[in-house]
This record gives structure tokens, sequence and C-alpha cells, in this order.
């Protein structure tokens, strides 16, 4: 089936939309772990739209790359939030956060120094399908996963601690939405062969629910900060 990018294209302007919408409110609460959410949205978005661009027009091997870069910074950032969320910030979830930033960092390097380090094999339906060819990318997978997993069991020891609501809300928005795009991206591309090597791809496509998830804890946000602003 021929490649279709709206999916791409309405997923990456429904993140960036909102990113840039929210921009004000987040500076005006000066709240840092609100701020990596609008990171979050950012490198989501720009993923969605070089990934439509990629599969609908020139496959270039840099803006490829690029993509590739972008989404890197997920895990680094998750289990940053989680402990600029922390009510006590906890030592291990800083070293943890500066370690990853670390690999995210170095992994970014890699993809833009070394060609084919990350290509496009095939686009189809509405995700794209990539060619890990390096032993690297062992160790890339290991990062990744275990830095989802690490953003969501650090918010989850969070929130057991948290007793601000409101902070306690920030958290769970964040758990939910994390869960209902990580779970589901496994799932998946475990269970059909077809969408091998189309994890990157999946799982952006399905952190549209972190992206919905960040929108409403930005909305809330709003309303609290106009309502500060009143009184």
């Amino acid at each position: 089936m021929k490649y279709m990018p709206i999916v791409a294209i309405l997923t990456g302007l429904f993140e960036i939309s909102f990113a840039i919408f929210f921009l004000p409110i987040v500076k005006k609460s000066k709240k840092p772990n609100l701020n990596v959410l609008l990171m979050i949205l950012f490198l989501l978005s720009s993923y969605q739209l070089l990934e439509a661009y990629n599969c609908s027009f020139n496959n270039v091997p840099i803006l490829v790359r690029l993509s590739f870069l972008f989404i890197t910074w997920l895990p680094a950032l998750g289990i940053y939030f989680s402990y600029l969320s922390s009510p006590n910030k906890n030592i291990i979830f800083r070293i943890t956060s500066y370690l990853f930033l670390a690999l995210a960092l170095y992994f970014s390097f890699w993809f833009m120094i070394y060609g084919n380090t990350a290509v496009i094999k095939v686009c189809k339906s509405f995700i794209a399908v990539y060619s890990n060819r390096f032993p690297m990318y062992k160790f890339y997978g290991a990062y990744y996963q275990i830095g989802l997993l690490f953003m969501v069991t650090f918010s989850v020891i969070n929130i057991t601690k948290e007793e601000n609501y409101n902070n306690r809300l920030i958290i769970q928005d964040f758990i939910l939405g994390s869960l209902l795009f990580i779970i589901p991206s496994l799932v998946i591309t475990s269970l059909f062969s077809s969408y091998r090597g189309a994890i990157p791809s999946v799982m952006c496509h399905l952190a549209l629910f972190l992206g919905i998830f960040i929108v409403k804890t930005l909305s809330r946000e709003k309303k609290l900060v106009k309502k500060y602003e009143i009184k």
C-alpha cells in the first residue's frame, strides 16, 4: 500500500501548533518540568513532518538521520522530566537523567556524523520501515527501551510521594500518555512481522497519545495561570 502522509502531517501540525500556543503560558508558570514537555512536543512534531517529507518526496539521507536525532531525545527528556517532577529532587533520578542526556547527545552526534546510520528501507501505508545495519543499534535500542522504562518508573515513584494535587495531575498525565504509546508500540512491532524495523515510526505515531495528555496538562496550567493573574 502506498505511503499516505496525512497521518504524519496532521499529527506533526497538532503537536507543533499546541507547543507554540502554550509557550507563553509555560514561561509564566515558571515550572521547569513543563518546559521539558514543550520540548517533547517539538521533537515529536519534527519527526512526523520529516517522515512525511522523506516518504512523500525525496528520501534525503541527512533528513532521515535528523529525524532519528530528534526522537533520540525522548527517553532522556522523559527521565529529565521525572527528575524535575520529583518532590525531593531525588539524587538517583538526577544522576540517571544526566547520564541519559549525555547518551542522547552521543547518539545525536553519531547519527549526524556517520552516513547510513538511519536509512528508510520502504514507506508503506502510514509508516516508514528502517534498515538498521550497524551493531551500535543494539546499544541504541537498549538506551531507548531502558530509558522509556525509567521515565515511566520514576514518574510512578514520584506520584506516590507528591502531595500537591496539581503536581500529581501533571505526573499522572505523563504516565498515562506514555503507557498509551509505549505498550501498543511494543505489542504491534512484536506481533506483526511487517512492522519489524518500523518501531520508530509506529512509536512516534502512537506518541500522539502522549501529545494529547501533554496538551491536557498545559490547558489545565493555562487556567491556573489565569486564575492567579486575576488574583
